[in-house]
């Protein structure tokens, strides 16, 4: 039985088992107890969930990977965005998103600089489920256990889809304006 208190005003939990101690006769003339303060474990468990709460509220993209890249995790902000549910990334690679548009390279160098144990920071053009284009900003890190060994990977990416657009419409605003410009100069 886990029970919540206070040891030197401080909040604790207790794991507690007890035993019915009997004489002779079977009949119970005590308790042994047992208690082991699982504090910790509560205060582990409670940070998990506030973590968890986080990842699934989150405004980008979290997908996690084992490290042959095979999807164990993704949150819903990735299912909004791709319209891939859960379900159908689990244990697919990210690959399934690909567009063909980044050069093989970039691939290259992101897994050489997370397989060294380094973040990798980039863009990339993905394809959607339906077949739509997208651009995202991705970070990319190793999760490594308590020995130092990598275990997994975690990607936070970030829709970046409208600014690409906006910087492409106001490039062309501005290469129009200097074509004007010069057409203004000719005439004058």
């Amino acid at each position: 039985e886990e029970r919540a208190g206070e040891i030197n005003g401080q909040p604790r939990w207790v794991l507690t088992t007890k035993v019915p101690l009997r004489d002779r006769q079977g009949d119970i003339i005590g308790l042994v107890g047992i208690a082991r303060d699982v504090t910790e474990r509560k205060q582990a468990e409670e940070q998990i969930r506030q973590l968890s709460r986080a990842v699934e509220a989150s405004p980008t993209s979290i997908v996690i990977t084992d490290t042959r890249g095979m999807i164990q995790y993704v949150n819903p902000k990735f299912t909004e965005v791709t319209g891939y549910t859960f379900q159908e990334a689990l244990g697919k690679n990210p690959s399934i998103l690909k567009s063909g548009l980044p050069p093989q390279e970039v691939y290259q160098q992101m897994w050489e600089m997370l397989q060294a144990g380094q973040e990798w920071h980039g863009e990339f053009c993905n394809r959607k489920k339906n077949g739509d284009l997208y651009w995202e900003w991705a970070s990319i890190s190793p999760i490594v256990d308590a020995g130092g060994l990598v275990n997994y990977y975690v990607a936070v990416k970030e829709d970046i889809t409208e600014r690409k657009r906006a910087q492409e419409e106001l490039a062309l605003a501005r290469d129009q304006a200097l074509v004007a410009s010069r057409y203004k100069t000719e005439l004058m």
